[in-house]
């Protein structure tokens, strides 16, 4: 068995371990902004190994508000058990309560926050995306509560995390590769397509939220999926793959949105001074020929005629 990473609030001064705790989150664990109650004399701690291609930590602590922004850089799925305690977990417009016994499966390449009971105590595992994706299906962006899995294999996932978080300091039964390859098998059983429930009101909420974030910056010429994807706290590849689902694609969509911008501002007798130019630059088209372009294709004239026709 590799060697036990311990990390303890204990070690720091008194006054220095809320931000001794920050810090040390930060450079074993993933990125995150913390706020705890009790600053000055916060207590935490941290038991950390490598598991094979994954790694294993059972983290104890007191109250903590997280939030982990999406960077991009972090490709890692992570598996948190609640052992002690429980928490709140937000993200994609959904909050998850988990107690005692609860896990959920979050991917790092997504933003996500929780806050945690007065204590909470969890075994996490996190596993490079790679290896993982090898053996279960890809979440997909939305996070996976051990709650609406299958039962069985989610009790046995539960049960085996345990059994290998109570082997941090004793040699475990079977080497680590064997462990963790175990262990990413009964969270793909776990995560069988039969056996998630997706709830598609949560995806259709998410959707209108998106759809209401585009219709407001519109006009911007360099609005991207990135940025809506940013506003709504979730990955440029979740985004993509919401639009998918309803049988459209964001630029389809951004299109529109311009398009009608332009036709109602071509209509506005209040506007009969602008040039069409300026009207492209209002809706949102970075020139003018491309806007004369994509209003052609869709309406069968051009801006000018269209104007002409409407205010005549």
């Amino acid at each position: 068995m590799k060697e036990v990473l311990h990390i303890s609030t204990m070690n720091a001064p008194v006054g220095q371990r809320h931000r001794f705790w920050t810090d040390q989150v930060a450079a074993y664990l993933s990125t995150m902004e913390i706020d705890v109650r009790r600053k000055i004399d916060f207590q935490g701690s941290i038991a950390l190994r490598p598991l094979g291609a994954a790694r294993i930590a059972l983290v104890d602590a007191e109250y903590q508000s997280v939030t982990h922004r999406a960077d991009g850089r972090d490709d890692r799925l992570q598996l948190s058990l609640v052992d002690q305690g429980g928490m709140e977990v937000r993200r994609f417009g959904q909050t998850l309560t988990l107690s005692q016994g609860d896990w959920c499966l979050l991917d790092e390449r997504e933003s996500y926050s929780f806050v945690t009971s007065p204590r909470c105590a969890c075994i996490v595992m996190q596993m490079p995306g790679p290896w993982a994706r090898r053996l279960m299906p890809d979440p997909g962006g939305s996070v996976i509560a051990g709650t609406s899995c299958d039962p069985h294999w989610q009790r046995a996932l539960a049960l085996g995390l345990r059994a290998v978080g109570s082997h941090q300091a004793s040699s475990p039964v079977m080497d680590d590769d064997m462990l963790a390859e175990q262990l990413g098998n009964l969270l793909a059983l776990a995560m069988s397509p039969h056996a998630i429930k997706v709830d598609g009101r949560q995806r259709g909420a998410l959707l209108r939220a998106i759809r209401r974030s585009m219709l407001e910056r519109h006009n911007e010429p360099h609005l991207g999926a990135s940025q809506i994807a940013y506003l709504n706290k979730i990955s440029v590849r979740y985004l993509h793959k919401l639009f998918a689902s309803a049988g459209t694609t964001f630029g389809h969509e951004l299109l529109q949105l311009r398009l009608a911008s332009a036709k109602r501002l071509l209509a506005d007798q209040r506007y009969i001074r602008v040039s069409v130019g300026e009207i492209s630059s209002l809706s949102g088209f970075a020139t003018p020929e491309a806007f004369t372009r994509h209003f052609k294709g869709a309406l069968g004239v051009t801006p000018r005629k269209y104007r002409q026709e409407t205010l005549k």
